[in-house]
């Protein structure tokens, strides 16, 4: 009972995640807040030194239980510390994250995936598996140097797949940073188009 309830909450929290973004989007453009990136840089400087660390949490936790659509929170830390800082605090974040998310597949194997996966994407995941030690390496390469791919779902199954840590981490260590500056510039040219001035 309490595993279907966890579920619940996990398909429920990207949905929550959304609104609040949306409501802190809207709040913020009519404060002024997101009139210029100096504003924004401004209003954060208010939370002093912890930002950067609630920040990286946020970031942890966005890669086992994704709170917003990908991309979104790499954008926000891109504005709030500056382009190079947002993007690798975030970095450090999803690398943090995807370490934790490696292990907890290895230790809890497919009950982690159910718990945290809709159906359909435990399907696709399901036909991940069934790729040799080599086709799992070119699926992590291949879903991190593609934008908005699911590298988050390629990451699960290479620890599921047993794919030693080491070349997990070499993969990780080295294609990730293309994956969140890709996201996280193609997003903010949209927020900067549509939104700052």
């Amino acid at each position: 009972m309490g595993a279907r309830i966890l579920k619940r909450i996990i398909y429920i929290l990207p949905i929550i995640g959304v609104i609040c973004f949306t409501g802190l989007v809207i709040y913020g453009y009519s404060k002024g807040i997101f009139h210029s990136v100096e504003s924004l840089q401004n209003f954060i400087k208010q939370f002093g030194e912890y930002a950067v660390f609630i920040f990286i949490f946020l970031q942890i936790l966005q890669v086992i239980v994704p709170i917003l659509p990908g991309g979104i929170s790499t954008v926000v830390g891109m504005l709030m510390f500056g382009n190079i800082q947002g993007l690798l605090y975030s970095y450090v974040g999803l690398i943090i994250g995807e370490i934790i998310v490696y292990w907890l597949a290895r230790y809890y194997g497919k009950s982690f995936a159910r718990l945290i996966l809709t159906k359909k994407r435990y399907l696709k995941f399901e036909k991940m598996l069934d790729r040799p030690e080599k086709g799992i390496k070119r699926l992590m390469m291949l879903t991190l140097l593609v934008p908005f791919a699911p590298d988050d779902l390629a990451c699960l199954v290479a620890g599921l797949a047993e794919l030693p840590f080491k070349e997990y981490m070499k993969i990780l260590l080295i294609f990730k940073f293309w994956s969140v500056a890709t996201y996280g510039y193609a997003i903010l040219f949209l927020f900067n188009r549509f939104l700052i001035h």
